[in-house]
């Protein structure tokens, strides 16, 4: 690892945070800890120039308001060369909603249950950090990884998230602009898609929204639209 990394780590979990914290810390990380979007900003101007982080490790799903994706492009723009990483549990970070702002240039997206030892974390940060070093920038395209999910449209992957949250078909057509007819041939279009069959025990919005469990990480579901 290069330089001391001047970690802003932002999470709205207490114990994940303390965890990352002590992860972090065991590496030589300097480490400064936030709960929400608001605070990270708040901490980051309190710092000059020279002496601020140089690298955010942000959690993709930060609770109700803005995501961990919103707050990276606020940082990007504030901090030109900050490193970004975004941690989350989600294999694609449409399952959080697809209507939000694209990872950065040059920033990592890593999924949580990758991160099999503390080291794998820290050189997610120190590649952020390089990326970003010597115009790196102009040229590094984000860093998402191939999932499982790349075969679904954006309308896809948000009617599982629909299904999964448990809205009913109505709903679904309501927020869709869609009639419930088709929001019907939607959810089985997307059984298909997903190859899963259903029974008289397991329906397809289950099995929908089993899929959808197993992709993020067995966390809850949004419900916003």
């Amino acid at each position: 690892m290069p330089a001391q990394l001047r970690v802003l780590m932002v999470d709205d979990d207490p114990f994940t945070r303390s965890t990352l914290a002590s992860s972090l810390q065991i590496l030589g990380c300097f480490v400064l800890a936030a709960e929400s979007v608001s605070m990270a900003l708040r901490l980051m101007r309190n710092f000059a120039p020279e002496n601020a982080p140089n690298v955010a490790l942000l959690d993709l799903d930060l609770g109700e308001g803005p995501t961990g994706l919103d707050l990276a492009q606020s940082l990007r723009e504030e901090y030109p060369h900050l490193g970004i990483v975004v941690l989350s549990t989600y294999v694609d970070p449409r399952l959080l909603g697809v209507n939000q702002p694209d990872l950065p240039q040059g920033a990592i997206y890593l999924v949580k249950n990758s991160v099999v030892s503390p080291q794998i974390l820290g050189d997610a940060l120190t590649q952020a950090v390089e990326n970003m070093e010597d115009g790196a920038q102009k040229k590094s395209k984000a860093n998402v990884p191939a999932v499982a999910l790349g075969d679904l449209s954006d309308k896809q992957v948000e009617m599982m998230r629909l299904v999964a949250a448990g809205h009913s078909n109505a709903e679904i057509a309501r927020r869709q602009w869609m009639t419930e007819a088709a929001v019907e041939k939607a959810i089985t279009r997307l059984s298909k898609k997903l190859e899963l069959t259903g029974s008289k025990e397991q329906n397809q919005r289950v099995l929908i929204a089993n899929t959808f469990r197993q992709y993020s990480g067995s966390v809850n579901v949004r419900t916003s639209s």
